[in-house]
């Protein structure tokens, strides 16, 4: 296997608590499906906002410097770059709830909500494919066998 850039094993990092932060968004919810005030707890969307804002403020310099390395792993930083966008797409949703819940319902109509949610899947979905690729690349260069 080749060498991995610190970076891209810092990007993978991020991808795990990306990913834990999603799921605790979308995940079911019995709240949603039963609206009893006071009994299931509400997504805290602003706590959201600011772990994603945190991973994205870690996560740009390593894209650019995956970007700039002579050596890197191709389609490494397409794909940290796709996962920076995928988590500026969910973080700007988490603003938009947050500060919907901070009094304002007319903040975030559902048509908007709707239209970020489609660009924030088709990031999510571009980041996966990317991914993917990646970690095949991975896959035979490890597979050959060293000269």
């Amino acid at each position: 296997m080749p060498d991995l850039p610190d970076e891209l094993i810092r990007a993978n990092t991020i991808l795990g608590e990306y990913v834990a932060i999603h799921d605790a968004i979308f995940k079911f919810s019995w709240r949603r499906t039963l609206p009893i005030p006071g009994i299931f707890k509400a997504t805290d969307f602003g706590a959201h906002f600011k772990d994603l804002n945190r991973l994205a403020s870690k996560l740009a310099p390593l894209s650019l410097a995956l970007k700039t390395q002579s050596g890197s792993l191709e389609g490494s930083h397409q794909y940290a770059e796709a996962l920076l966008e995928a988590i500026q797409a969910l973080r700007e949703i988490c603003k938009r709830f947050h500060e919907k819940s901070q009094g304002d319902l007319s903040k975030y109509p559902m048509a908007e909500y709707n239209a970020n949610l489609k660009v924030y899947e088709s990031l999510m979905n571009t980041c996966q494919e990317l991914g993917a690729a990646l970690n095949q690349r991975l896959h035979d260069d490890s597979a050959q066998p060293e000269s």
